[in-house]
């Protein structure tokens, strides 16, 4: 556990041991989960903390309430159905193991104040709860699931922890909630898209119980490389990254996707997964879930040449401060810079433009290089 999480994790368990009921624990979660990320963001806009600091802070503060959530849900269960159990490789029953494993900006590092958390629930071994009313084990973990992901979006007078997002998991919304180890495993094999495996390139261990951690080690890399990709890799990236473009982002005069449009967040960090699909199995210190650290590491093989490295860069910094300036002084959540927005004049106050129209620039500026660098990397010849 990182040390700011054991940190926070600590101080939680502290204030949710004093609480008497669950109510007033989650109470107390969604006060703590408050404070801290508002304190990380305030020394985010006053220029006090990098972004990229600030980012990995808040995604930490995440990961403890995760893991406390997972405590307060664990107990709940355990009273009623006992501790699931299976049997080791030695026919020995042992308890069954939980897992979360963090996605996107989660698994990045690269969360903000108010990010959805994207999950994927895997679970040890399939067996019985040892208690009253026992269970499966598959019932079980889903029941755990959907607890913690309940306490942790369930509006209340205190708001809400986190959204949470588990479309990522096998078959997506159609698939079970929580899966086990080797299904899991198993559907990578058989079943997963290529897009599912590009995903997983930010896939990062959050939480494992007691020895089940190192059934992770090198696990990730393994399921993305398990199988050859084709030749035509780069058009299959450009296609999917295109359908996210025109059905997802549907940018207008006054709609500009800063994420999903054109030039925008998902060039940045589509370029560097690509590079990473194509490479990583050979140069595996390539491979890392955080866009930024991946971008540095690439630009150190000699793979990304630097002038694109710092455009990337430069752009990435740029989109994610915008975002955070819109959703937190603004409350513009939808992902858009509208340039006939009635905060403009704030807006590029706040990022230190002189005035709206250098803010949209600038924003036109990084739309532009970051498309080049993108088809560039790609080397897909733009209609």
């Amino acid at each position: 556990m990182n040390l700011q999480t054991q940190h926070h994790y600590e101080e939680l368990r502290r204030r949710l041991g004093a609480q008497g009921d669950l109510e007033a624990k989650l109470s107390a979660l969604r006060t703590y989960k408050r404070e801290v990320a508002r304190r990380i963001e305030a020394d985010l806009v006053s220029g006090q903390e990098p972004l990229e600091r600030a980012m990995a802070a808040l995604t930490h503060l995440a990961d403890a309430v995760l893991i406390a959530t997972y405590d307060l849900a664990r107990e709940e269960l355990s009273h009623q159905y006992g501790l699931p159990r299976c049997k080791d490789n030695d026919g020995n029953f042992t308890t069954s193991e939980f897992a979360i494993i963090g996605m996107g900006k989660l698994g990045g590092l690269e969360l903000h104040l108010n990010s959805d958390l994207d999950l994927i629930f895997v679970y040890s071994r399939n067996g019985e709860t040892q208690g009253r009313k026992p269970i499966s084990n598959r019932e079980y973990f889903a029941k755990l699931a959907q607890r913690i992901i309940s306490y942790l979006s369930l509006t209340t007078r205190d708001g809400f922890a986190y959204k949470v997002d588990t479309e990522l998991r096998p078959s997506g919304n159609a698939g079970t909630l929580v899966t086990s180890l080797d299904a899991w495993i198993t559907y990578y094999h058989e079943h997963a898209a290529e897009w599912e495996r590009q995903a997983l390139l930010k896939a990062r261990l959050i939480f494992a119980g007691s020895g089940f951690a190192k059934d992770f080690h090198g696990l990730f890399r393994r399921l993305v490389f398990l199988k050859p990709f084709p030749e035509n890799l780069a058009e299959e990236v450009h296609r999917l990254r295109m359908r996210i473009e025109k059905e997802l982002a549907k940018e207008g005069e006054r709609r500009l996707h800063y994420k999903k449009g054109y030039g925008g967040l998902m060039d940045i960090e589509f370029a560097v997964q690509y590079l990473q699909l194509k490479l990583g199995k050979v140069f595996d210190t390539i491979l890392s879930p955080n866009t930024l650290e991946a971008l540095g590491r690439l630009e150190q093989r000699g793979i990304l040449p630097k002038a694109d490295a710092e455009d990337l860069r430069s752009a990435y910094v740029f989109y994610r401060m915008l975002e955070i300036y819109l959703e937190a002084e603004f409350e513009l959540k939808e992902g858009y810079l509208d340039p006939g927005h009635e905060c403009m004049a704030d807006l590029a106050k706040r990022m230190s433009f002189a005035s709206p129209e250098e803010l949209l620039r600038a924003f036109s500026g990084h739309r532009r290089r970051v498309r080049e660098v993108y088809l560039k990397t790609l080397k897909i010849q733009e209609n």
